[in-house]
């Protein structure tokens, strides 16, 4: 190989690296007050064996998973932080693997696009939180879920406008890094949204967030997929 193209090749690199590095150093704001106290609660709480865990941002952490699934045999833990997006729920991992869980439901995305977070830096996102899973609890079931859609039509903060478009593509490209990864991914849109791409009325009260009935149906189809 040249000399030239070694050195193109080389700038390429510390390009890309320069891109990503830039990015942390960007979106650093999902360690609010909130965010911190949640994971303090989080850090003093027992683990148990054989935890089943729900993984998230505000969407999972509004869902009374543990009361919906009271029928299980295994403790259901809700690791759900409002506000949180991808770099947050990477730089929390320690504890959601303190006790190596049975399985994890992964389920993020809208808030990296309210915060304009490029695709590239989320599916990077993620496949570091899965890598870091594989590689520290080897036997926890990995379970990628799709980001839902909003409906904008009900939103009223500027951030949600012109989101929505860009979900499917974040899906596409989650869908390809679960089959990359060899994990399950799990495309619950189709409970929650429209034929034209939205999140369904009935379903929620802000365009955002789920009604909390609706995490009943998210449970039944777990369920009947045979994921829980």
């Amino acid at each position: 190989m040249s000399t030239i193209k070694l050195f193109f090749i080389s700038t390429l690199c510390f390009c890309i690296t320069n891109v990503f590095a830039q990015t942390v150093k960007i979106d650093s704001n999902y360690a609010n007050s909130y965010y911190q106290q949640r994971v303090e609660y989080m850090r003093k709480m027992p683990h148990q064996k054989n935890e089943i865990v729900f993984l998230g941002n505000s969407i999972t952490e509004r869902g009374e998973w543990a009361e919906i699934l009271s029928d299980s045999p295994f403790p259901i833990l809700n690791r759900g932080v409002g506000g949180d997006n991808s770099f947050g729920i990477l730089a929390r991992m320690d504890e959601i693997l303190a006790a190596k869980p049975r399985a994890i439901f992964l389920m993020d995305g809208i808030n990296d696009q309210f915060r304009k977070l490029p695709h590239e830096t989320s599916i990077y996102n993620y496949k570091r939180i899965i890598q870091k899973i594989k590689k520290e609890s080897p036997k926890t079931k990995i379970y990628l879920e799709s980001a839902l859609p909003i409906n904008e039509e009900m939103t009223k903060e500027p951030y949600t406008k012109g989101r929505n478009v860009l979900v499917p593509e974040l899906n596409k490209r989650l869908k390809q890094l679960a089959e990359e990864e060899n994990i399950t991914f799990i495309d619950i849109c189709p409970l929650f949204q429209d034929e034209e791409g939205k999140l369904k009325k009935e379903f929620t009260m802000d365009g955002v967030h789920l009604k909390a009935s609706a995490y009943i149906d998210w449970v039944n189809f777990l369920k009947a997929q045979k994921y829980l």
